[in-house]
Parts: C-alpha cells; sequence; structure tokens
C-alpha cells in the first residue's frame, strides 16, 4: 500500500520537485558523511575479473535471454534481473536490470565528454553536469540497494567536483532550476581525458569487486554501454578487453510490442516516427568485422539453439563443459512463442507491411 501510494504521489508531483528532492538526499546523505568523518575511498587498481562482457540491444529486441544464457555457466558472473544478481542483496525485493552508470545522461561517459574545453559553454552547463550525475547515482540501484558502497560514489563526487557553492537561500534564477529544489551551484573539475578514465576505471573495479567480493573470471553487465553507439575505443579505458554482444530482433515484433503496452520511451504514435526511432538506434550495420563485438539474432537464438549457443561460447572463449545449468534460466522452448508474434496482431499488420517497405534490413529474414 506504501509503495503504491508512493508511485501515485510521484507520477502527480512535477518530475522537477521529485528529482531535485532526490538530489538533495544525495548531497544531505554525502555531507552526513563528511561531518562523521567519512574520509575519501582509496580506489583499487586492480579487478578481481579478468574480462568484461556487456549484452547490448536495441530495446525490446530480446538481449535478456542472452543474460540467462550466460547466467548458466560457471565463470560467469552475471549482473542481471533476480534472482541472479539478489540472492545475495541486502533487499531480496529490489530488481537489478541494465547497469546505468555509464551511459545515462549524467554518467561516466557523459562526465567525460562535458569535461572537454570546448562543452564548457557556460557555467550553467557546468553545473547541470554535476547535477546530473548527482541524479544518476542517487538512482542507481547499487546506491540505493547497498548503503555500505555510497562512500565509494561520494569519494568518486569529491574527486569531479572542482567547486561548490553552499546556499540555504532558493535560487532566482530559473536556468538553476525553477523549482528551487537544489541550491548549490557546482562547477565541474577539468582534468585530462587519461586521467579521468583511470579514475573511471578505478571506480568501477572498486565497486565490481565489493559487491563481488568472491568473483572471479567473467563479469556479464546489461547494457553498461548499451544506446552509446559503436565505437568500442570509446569503452576500452572503462574496462579493457571489454567484448559486446549486441541483440538484434524483428522491429516489427518490437512496434508491435510498444503499441500494445504503450511504451512512451519507444516511438510509435506513427509508423513514419518508430522508423526514425529504429534507424537511429541501431547501429549493427557497423560492427561488421569488430572482433570484440558479436551481432546475434533473437529469433536464431531462440530457433537455433545449438549453433548459436556454440557461436557465444567461441566468442567468448566459454567451454562447453562450463555450461552447467543449461536451460535452467534460458529455456528456448518457451521464448518460441514469441518469435513471430506479431504476425497474430491483425490491427498492427498494415503497419508491419509498411514497417517492412521503409526498414526491410531490421526485418528478420529466416
Amino acid at each position: 500500500m506504501r509503495n503504491s501510494l508512493r508511485k501515485i504521489i510521484k507520477n502527480c508531483l512535477p518530475h522537477g520537485i521529485v528529482t531535485n528532492r532526490n538530489r538533495n538526499r544525495f548531497l544531505n546523505e554525502y555531507d552526513a558523511w563528511k561531518l562523521n568523518g567519512g574520509k575519501p575511498v582509496v580506489f583499487d587498481s586492480e579487478c578481481r575479473f579478468c574480462q568484461f562482457v556487456s549484452v547490448d540491444g536495441y530495446g525490446c529486441s530480446g538481449s535478456s535471454v542472452v543474460m540467462d544464457l550466460l547466467r548458466e555457466y560457471d565463470g560467469c558472473t552475471v549482473w542481471a534481473t533476480k534472482p541472479a544478481f539478489t540472492e545475495n542483496s541486502v533487499d531480496g525485493d529490489m530488481e537489478y536490470g541494465e547497469f546505468d552508470l555509464c551511459r545515462h545522461t549524467g554518467g561516466l561517459l557523459y562526465i567525460e565528454y562535458m569535461m572537454r574545453p570546448e562543452a564548457w559553454v557556460n557555467d550553467f552547463w557546468s553545473d547541470d553536469a554535476v547535477k546530473n550525475f548527482i541524479h544518476t547515482a542517487y538512482y542507481s540501484d547499487v546506491y540505493q540497494g547497498h548503503k555500505e558502497l555510497r562512500p565509494l560514489f561520494f569519494t568518486f563526487f569529491e574527486r569531479i567536483v572542482g567547486q561548490r557553492m553552499r546556499s540555504d537561500a532558493p535560487l532566482l534564477n530559473v536556468w538553476h532550476n525553477r523549482f528551487s529544489g537544489l541550491n548549490d551551484i557546482f562547477t565541474l573539475r577539468m582534468m585530462p581525458k587519461d586521467e579521468y578514465q583511470l579514475l573511471c576505471r578505478e571506480f568501477l573495479y572498486t565497486l565490481f569487486n565489493r559487491l563481488f567480493p568472491k568473483g572471479s573470471g567473467m563479469l556479464v553487465l546489461d547494457h553498461v554501454f548499451g544506446d552509446c553507439g559503436d565505437d568500442m575505443s570509446r569503452f576500452e579505458p572503462y574496462l579493457p578487453g571489454i567484448k559486446r554482444l549486441v541483440v538484434s530482433r524483428d522491429v516489427r515484433a518490437v512496434y508491435v510490442h510498444a503499441c500494445k503496452n504503450n511504451l512512451r520511451w519507444l516511438a510509435h504514435d506513427t509508423v513514419e516516427d518508430f522508423v526514425e526511432w529504429e534507424s537511429k538506434m541501431h547501429f549493427k550495420s557497423i560492427l561488421d568485422g569488430d572482433s570484440r563485438s558479436l551481432e546475434l539474432q533473437f529469433e536464431d537464438i531462440v530457433q537455433e539453439y545449438d549453433a548459436e549457443v556454440a557461436k557465444v561460447e567461441k566468442f567468448l572463449n566459454l567451454m562447453p563443459q562450463q555450461h552447467i545449468l543449461k536451460k535452467r534460466f534460458f529455456k528456448p522452448e518457451i521464448s518460441s512463442s514469441n518469435v513471430h508474434a506479431w504476425r497474430n496482431a491483425v490491427e498492427y499488420a498494415a503497419d508491419c507491411e509498411k514497417i517492412k517497405s521503409m526498414i526491410p534490413q531490421y526485418c528478420y529474414k529466416p
């Protein structure tokens, strides 16, 4: 009942009020940590895991089946939805899904971009970059679910903030935030790109080492760099040697799913809107020849299970003997009901034909 009431209130209030309230909570918790003698965390220079894998998709493209598949392998630690990640969590009811700390607005890649000298347009942009980080950090699953790890975020926050102008008075300048929820003004600390990337790498290493104190081998992350394009050289400094599994699905199935569930984050008000959205999202054609990326098709994974599993094993250097929980989490016979299911949605038949004529390259060809 309490959670339902909170959701109702959250949906009724202006977004800025809710957002800034939570940004204030981050700062309040940071200030309390400092007041109680909190000292900066010394970040780890080495990680327990020797390999990193990002499983990416294009929005409802079926990447979760690959996450489920990799959960079945000995030697793979998978950052996924429950129960895999939350079995040892402090909060058994919390779900952990996509890893948003790198790719979202306010995430590590975003801060790197905003640290470029040419990105420093004015202090308002710098202030907004810091506040976006506060927002992203506060809402992250790790921050919310692991209070003991919050000093990591506070330490990183200190390292990227150049100046903090504290104020108890409401801001009158609407550029800072018209809802006046966060009075402090910040500037980013400018540092060389390689220095910042090293900071991020050690922050992530420390985060993973403390989350998984017994971890080793391969760490699989859900969308760690998803939506950030195909340039693997941008991601290497953060997680050296990272590999990427990119999952596609017949966009007609994605369209029907978006319409039936009214997914507002996925453009589908018109076919033209959807086609433009998907065309911008997809970068699979650019991945050809990159040994660090492997393209997978949802329909093939389900229908050609053995061949596709062998392909994944070869790409990630996994041995068949490591597949100790085969079909415990990913059951192709169940997922098969989602293959070509869009054909049964007769009310969207005309739209699907139009999509096929406009972007045939993203429609599955068995």
